[in-house]
């Protein structure tokens, strides 16, 4: 069965992993939040608009979106997958520096988070793309609305890839620092 409560809770919990840092700490600073709230919403409602003001029309687009989002979802599952045997692996360790450890759980957890957003934001994407698809709308009206949705959900997977990208560069530096 279908849980909406857990999808709306995914999404929560990847929005609170985008806004904390490598120590799950919730950031505070001003500029930060500042970034966060523009790259989140601000900017992908601007281009959502984009459509009502130029010939962006998603018809042309939507074989290459289809095509980027579903290649990309499959990898975040396999992602997914690793995840879990990563802990795992680093839990079995007889060395393990829990600090450390907690360091590396806490931020495969923000990574899990946000790779579950991003399946979620892929799986609306592809819905919104066949819709559009299937239905074949005449009405220009309705076509921008349509392309504007799929520019607003495809900015924010975007700038959940880079969040996300930012996490592992939490976990190779703390990795890396480890080593050496």
């Amino acid at each position: 069965m279908l849980d909406f409560k857990i999808l709306n809770r995914i999404k929560n919990e990847a929005k609170t992993s985008i806004k904390s840092d490598s120590d799950d700490n919730l950031i505070e600073k001003f500029q930060q939040k500042v970034i966060y709230y523009f790259v989140f919403f601000a900017f992908p409602t601007i281009l959502a608009l984009l459509p009502f003001f130029t010939d962006i029309n998603l018809s042309e687009l939507q074989s290459y979106i289809g095509t980027g989002i579903s290649i990309f979802t499959g990898l975040f599952f396999s992602l997914l997958l690793n995840i879990s045997a990563k802990i795992r692996i680093e839990k079995e360790n007889k060395n393990i520096d829990h600090y450390n450890f907690q360091q590396f759980k806490n931020n495969l957890r923000q990574i899990s988070n946000i790779t579950q957003y991003l399946i979620i934001l892929g799986v609306l994407i592809m819905f919104v793309v066949l819709l559009n698809l299937i239905l074949n709308f005449n009405n220009e009206c309705v076509k921008k609305i349509f392309t504007s949705a799929v520019l607003f959900l495809l900015i924010r997977y975007f700038a959940c890839l880079f969040f996300m990208l930012q996490r592992f560069y939490y976990v190779l530096r703390d990795e890396i620092g480890n080593i050496l």
